[in-house]
């Protein structure tokens, strides 16, 4: 800024007493304005441009974003319905596992009123299934003494038969005797009645005794029936009670199940309670996030159309400076060019040697502004030629300079589009607008260990043959 005073006020109050001398430093001042100035411009213009892009990827991610976060709402939304639904279905579970485990319990008592049911039915059944036992073993006794019944009424009848017949014949001897005789044939004859009468009695007896015995058969047969029928239904109470006890057992596993279920349900629904509870927040934030998008989108809308007003100004700048740099080239001397340096062909394979063995470093280009500071300070403290040194990227800015540049990109420079089409460039001996001293320009390209590239630029101060 000093400088562009300088050289306004030079203009403004001209002086008829100034020499070429001083005329010629003003026109290099504006040479070196002019140069700063074209710098500044392509610098603004380069920086508008990606400010632009930035600016346009920003409004792309802003509108992305936008987009992401509506269907974010969408799904945060549906998703805590779909929680409230399985908030509601838990609820419903856990009540209907408490009724289950209460009709469980239910079931369970009258189970073991069953299960006590069975056990006296099974004593009853044991305790008929002895009763038959014995009442069986009662009628096989009774058919035994039948048995001997009816051999004493065999015995009886052949008694009674030899009693007839002995009263028979005691009733004839008794016809041939006398009057003794005759009491005799009398008691003979009430002897055989009796003997008649027993043996009609104990023909009455046989029936009976066939009768008692054809029963006795018939019940020992229905016993023998029933008692297996006991011992089969024994059987069956005994698998029922088995059957009962497996199925408490299974009553056992269910209460557990819906003790664990209903606990389970509890739990499910205290998720979903914090669950819902975080994703109202998230809901919240998600809004929130939705409502800075927008406004991120209409910033970067706003800031996208003042950088386009920025490039349109840096394009009409561009146009000022270069017309400015034709003005100041027509009216100001060229630059001298020395057609006699003290410059070898030796000297300048030796410079180029010197250059391209500082770009051998290969931490140069990822070193700090103060460890670049230190390596030029050292380099020129080591080459009392070397005027200036400077390091650039492959955009053509400044990565640092020794003395500071007066430039901020070095893009159109001849020194920089040199050494990246060629690898190597060495100006012609010429007067440095700075130092006012004869100098060449050298430049080289170099790459790092991670591919990258960029230009190391030096002054190099030449002598001057006297003629």
């Amino acid at each position: 800024m000093g400088l562009l005073l300088k050289i306004v006020n030079a203009y403004k109050n001209p002086s008829a007493n100034e020499t070429a001398a001083e005329n010629q430093l003003l026109t290099d001042d504006i040479v070196v304005a002019t140069d700063r100035l074209e710098s500044i411009v392509e610098r603004i213009y380069n920086e508008s441009g990606r400010i632009e892009r930035a600016s346009g990827n920003v409004l792309t991610m802003s509108e992305s974003i936008l987009r992401n976060q509506t269907e974010a709402l969408d799904g945060v939304e549906t998703l805590t319905h779909f929680l409230q639904t399985v908030q509601h279905r838990a609820e419903d579970t856990s009540a209907q596992a408490k009724t289950m485990r209460e009709t469980n319990a239910s079931l369970e008592e009258d189970l073991r009123h069953a299960t006590k049911a069975l056990d006296h039915t099974s004593e009853t059944f044991t305790s008929l299934f002895e009763n038959t036992m014995r009442t069986t073993q009662s009628i096989h006794f009774l058919l035994e003494q039948m048995k001997h019944i009816a051999e004493i009424q065999k015995l009886l009848k052949t008694m009674v038969e030899e009693t007839s017949t002995l009263a028979m014949n005691a009733s004839i001897e008794a016809s041939h005797a006398d009057a003794t005789g005759r009491s005799f044939a009398i008691v003979a004859d009430r002897i055989k009645e009796l003997a008649d009468q027993g043996r009609r009695n104990l023909l009455d007896i046989d029936p009976l005794l066939h009768n008692i015995q054809s029963t006795s058969r018939e019940v020992l047969t229905v016993l023998d029936k029933n008692r297996s029928l006991i011992a089969a239904n024994k059987q069956e109470l005994g698998d029922s009670h088995r059957f009962l006890g497996q199925v408490q057992g299974r009553f056992d596993v269910l209460e557990q199940i819906i003790s664990e279920n209903e606990t389970s349900c509890l739990k499910q629904v205290e998720t979903v309670q914090n669950m819902t509870g975080q994703l109202s927040h998230l809901l919240n934030k998600s809004k929130e996030s939705t409502q800075l998008a927008s406004d991120v989108q209409s910033i970067s809308a706003s800031q996208n159309n003042i950088v386009r007003q920025l490039l349109e100004a840096s394009k009409h700048l561009t146009d000022i400076s270069d017309e400015f740099s034709v003005v100041v080239k027509q009216h100001s001397d060229p630059a001298e060019i020395i057609d006699n340096p003290q410059f070898t062909i030796d000297t300048f394979a030796q410079w180029k040697s010197q250059m391209e063995a500082w770009a051998s470093r290969e931490d140069l280009l990822c070193s700090s502004p103060d460890a670049l500071q230190e390596i030029f300070q050292a380099w020129m403290s080591e080459t009392a030629a070397l005027e200036a040194i400077w390091l650039n990227n492959a955009d053509g800015d400044f990565l640092h300079s020794l003395p500071p540049a007066g430039i901020l990109n070095a893009k159109r420079r001849q020194w920089f589009t040199g050494a990246l089409q060629d690898g190597f460039y060495i100006s012609a001996p010429y007067i440095s607008a700075i130092t006012k001293r004869p100098c060449v320009t050298i430049s080289t390209y170099l790459v790092d260990k991670d591919g990258t590239c960029g230009v190391l630029g030096a002054d190099i101060h030449c002598n001057v043959i006297e003629e």
